[in-house]
């Protein structure tokens, strides 16, 4: 896939962030687009900036965790755009809290969107993705390979995305489908900000203080992490990291790695601290 002109590219969690930036850098490259979110404004306010690029856009209310919702939307947007060439799974959450401590429901709402989002979008898009010899994308995360304490749900599912990507890559590959990958860093979104916060590691810090210490040590802006994405699909890898962090991590995981997570540990601790 040499460029996503006159391609048609779905995406979940289009109302913000990275998935915002993905949709309207896929505008520009002139691919026609299948929205969805579960916030219809944010939605909405994503599908009005794709306008001014002049591709087809077809936005739908999802739920990922929903696998009925998810297949009904898979077969609107075939019949809407003609077919789909480019499943990017993205939508996600963060929950905060101690693994000793998360209430059960609490870690299954994480892997309801996080890991079963990734499996519905993928097993329903794919018979599309297949007849186009297409890509499919999932989002995962540098931490199903770094530890972030305060944060295990997280950890746990994107480990569950790393597996499914590799084993999923091997099935599809001798028909013609590529299976991306995708681990960010730290990126400037609101992630924190909207995300569901039972307890901090150092209990004085609040929720903004976190999502201000995050954001500062974030190097990656969604609008470059969605340009690195879309490259690494066009060049069909299997797996890219964003961010000059992951690929930071991704190395001394592989040198030291319980240096590794001592360090990253020691800064999320840091983070947590009241600024």
């Amino acid at each position: 896939m040499n460029t996503l002109s006159s391609k048609v590219v779905a995406i979940t969690g289009a109302g913000n962030g990275i998935g915002r930036a993905l949709a309207l850098e896929c505008a520009a490259r002139g691919a026609n687009l299948a929205l969805s979110d579960i916030k219809e404004d944010a939605l909405q306010e994503t599908a009005q900036l794709v306008k001014r690029f002049g591709v087809k856009c077809a936005t739908h209310i999802v739920d990922v965790a929903k696998r009925d919702q998810v297949d009904a939307w898979a077969k609107a947007a075939a019949a809407e755009l003609g077919g789909v060439d480019v499943i990017i799974n993205n939508a996600g959450v963060a929950l905060l809290d101690t693994l000793e401590d998360v209430p059960y429901e609490e870690f299954r709402w994480v892997f309801d969107i996080l890991y079963w989002g990734v499996v519905h979008g993928t097993r329903a898009f794919l018979p599309l993705v297949r007849q186009r010899k297409g890509v499919v994308v999932n989002v995962g995360s540098i931490h199903s390979f770094i530890a972030a304490p305060n944060n295990g749900p997280y950890c746990a599912a994107k480990s569950a995305v790393r597996g499914f990507c590799d084993a999923l890559r091997e099935e599809v590959r001798a028909d013609g489908v590529s299976v991306l990958l995708v681990m960010p860093g730290g990126i400037k979104t609101e992630i924190v900000r909207n995300s569901k916060v039972r307890k901090f590691i150092n209990a004085n810090a609040s929720q903004e203080d976190v999502h201000r210490a995050h954001n500062a040590a974030s190097l990656t802006s969604p609008e470059q992490a969605a340009r690195i994405i879309l490259n690494a699909v066009e060049s069909r890898k299997s797996r890219v990291l964003v961010g000059i962090d992951a690929v930071f991590y991704d190395g001394l995981t592989r040198l030291m790695p319980s240096l590794a997570h001592r360090i990253y540990a020691w800064g999320a601790r840091k983070m947590a601290v009241q600024q």
